[in-house]
């Protein structure tokens, strides 16, 4: 025993490492793990135990994403999380949601995603936030990952063994969510730990990490739908809370395989929960307040009722019967409300095969919507002809969903990986264990600063013009200096630059403030009030250690004024999945540049 140890030392020394990919969802969450000595998606083990009773069987890939406090269930002492949820406790689910509230409902959004905290379900405990929730949650499930890798390699070698970690995120996502998602993984302990100085966190796209998983096994399975480079291929993540859909153009498969965004992705709020939610509206039309006043402990998440549609949900598509009836246990004072839909002496509700059709067809045609959108994308840039569509996420092994795919998409082939709710969290693993595979990435939005420019005559309004403080000149402001375009390629760590001049006066605030600012319209608009562009967040720089005397200056009303002039660096695709900026002034990274992202809340 003795001889073994130091090799393992020694191992971990030389740079031994292990990848844990972490897919937390909306409804459920995943991990899976593969050390840097394995080489092949084989070796990517995925967690199959999770703690607590109320599990169906003894291996389940997955654990429910809700959390229930003691003080809200006095009769739990801790913190109970995943299947160690049951029924009748007070619960907090789908709380992921609550950390992208701050981007309006778009085109594909579920709209009753707005009202569904009416309903009890988006809530918060008293004085916490989504990122404190969302960060209580993800501690848990980090203790149960180290227990269960510590059974494999011994507590000892994991004690000197530093740990990867890769979370997915949508890709639809704003810049804020992500970063709030990455305050909460550091908040549960995952980086910056004293215990484990070494761990670092790291981010990927859903959908990147699912083709990574996906297209890696088709391709060296052998099983006759292998691809080829030039191959279009859709990866359709169809998740609890989201859809994300990004294409991809296979550059080649041997010795291992590369490939690249073949147009910008899409998405939208519009994933299984929606589902979810139309039952809730079409229980309210059913029974009124008898249903609206249940605590959400009997009718949320977690709830009998909500489990038996689970199982509903995941049957629905197989041999359906117009006929068939399916039942949930539900408690409620029904009143006069017909027999067809709710058996009174045995508290269940009533649901005939029309009825969930109907819950699925708005969720299911918005996935189709955003399928078809896509593709028209694609032909529109001319980038290639899509030939394969991929199907990944919990969502994405429904058969009805299959079933309406193949009639919508006839003549283009639909494949569906064993397990795909495991897809994701496997691809997210084998992000870090085989480093980049997506060559180059399509931006999703335009990104830029406002400033201002030489008045043009006959062009601006003069509503909008101003006389620099300094130069004395006619200028026109609010015009706008995009940095990236949407659809535009980049690479990893991939930076842009713009040069700011700005009037700086004696005694002034040493804190210089920019405003960076998107827009997802596909033409980049010239002004800053254009509908389509939101402010992102400001950006502060600490200006301390300027020296100033090396910049012009002059009186302006008494006051000794510089004109101060700065590049702003932002840096996209950095590997921990939020924006990166750096400031510099006279050849030197000038103080420490940090952002606040705008707060406004959609739902």
């Amino acid at each position: 025993m003795a001889s073994r140890t130091p090799r393992k030392s020694n191992q971990a020394m030389l740079g031994h490492k292990i990848i844990v990919g972490i897919d937390y969802g909306t409804t459920f969450t995943g991990a899976s793990y593969v050390s840097t000595t394995g080489s092949d998606i084989k070796d990517d083990i995925v967690i199959g135990t999770w703690p607590g009773p109320s599990r169906d069987s003894e291996t389940v890939f997955k654990a429910p994403s809700r959390i229930a406090y003691p003080l809200d269930n006095p009769l739990n002492r801790t913190i109970r999380w995943g299947f160690q949820v049951e029924p009748g406790m007070t619960t907090y689910s789908w709380t992921k949601l609550l950390l992208d509230r701050n981007t309006a409902l778009g085109e594909f959004d579920d709209p009753t995603l707005e009202g569904a905290s009416k309903t009890g379900i988006l809530q918060l405990p008293c004085g916490k936030s989504a990122v404190g929730v969302v960060g209580d949650f993800l501690k848990e499930v980090r203790t149960h990952v180290l227990k269960m890798i510590e059974k494999q390699i011994t507590k000892e070698v994991l004690g000197i063994t530093p740990i990867e970690y890769w979370f997915t995120v949508p890709a639809i996502w704003s810049d804020q969510a992500k970063a709030q998602t990455k305050t909460a993984t550091q908040r549960a302990g995952f980086a910056y730990n004293i215990e484990r100085p070494n761990d670092q966190i790291f981010m990927v796209t859903e959908p990147e990490a699912a083709a990574i998983a996906a297209l890696n096994k088709t391709a060296t399975d052998g099983l006759g739908a292998s691809f080829k480079p030039g191959d279009g291929v859709l990866v359709c993540d169809c998740g609890g809370g989201t859809v994300d859909i990004t294409t991809y153009l296979i550059n080649k498969v041997e010795p291992l395989l590369a490939f690249e965004e073949l147009c910008t992705g899409i998405g939208g709020k519009c994933g299984s929960t929606a589902i979810d939610r139309n039952l809730y509206r079409l229980m309210s039309r059913r029974f009124g307040k008898a249903f609206d006043m249940l605590p959400a402990k009997k009718k949320g998440p977690g709830s009998e009722f909500m489990r038996k549609f689970e199982i509903v949900k995941k049957d629905f598509g197989f041999n359906i019967e117009e006929d068939k009836i399916y039942e949930l246990p539900l408690n409620i004072r029904a009143g006069k409300v017909k027999s067809e839909y709710f058996d009174d002496e045995e508290r269940l509700v009533l649901l005939s095969s029309n009825d969930i059709r109907q819950l699925f067809d708005p969720v299911v045609d918005q996935v189709i919507g955003l399928v078809r959108k896509q593709m028209d994308d694609a032909e529109d840039a001319e980038s290639g002809i899509i030939n394969r569509i991929i199907l990944v996420g919990g969502f994405g092994d429904s058969e009805y969903l299959r079933e309406k795919m193949e009639k919508a998409f006839f003549g283009i082939t639909i494949t569906v990986p064993d397990n795909p709710q495991t897809a994701i969290v496997k691809g997210a693993a084998l992000r870090g264990l085989w480093g980049l595979q997506v060559t180059t990435k399509r931006c999703r939005r335009h990104y830029g600063f406002k400033w201002s420019i030489p008045f043009r005559q006959r062009i601006d309004r003069e509503k909008n013009a101003h006389i620099d403080e300094f130069t004395r000149k006619k200028m026109v402001g609010g015009i706008m200096k995009w940095m990236i375009s949407k659809g535009e390629k980049y690479t990893e760590n991939h930076t842009h630059t713009v040069d700011y001049t700005q009037v700086y006066h004696s005694g002034s605030s040493m804190i210089i403030k920019f405003v960076l600012f998107s827009s997802d319209s596909n033409e980049a608009p010239e002004r800053v009030e254009h509908t389509s562009i939101k402010k992102v967040g400001t950006i502060s720089v600490d200006i301390t250690d300027i020296d100033f005397n090396l910049f012009e200056k002059k009186l302006i009303d008494g006051v000794l004024s510089y004109q101060a002039k700065f590049s702003v660096k932002v840096i996209f695709g950095a590997q921990d999945g939020v924006l990166k900026f750096e400031t510099t002034s006279q050849g030197k990274v000038v103080g420490k540049t940090t952002i606040d992202f705008t707060n406004t809340k959609y739902y």
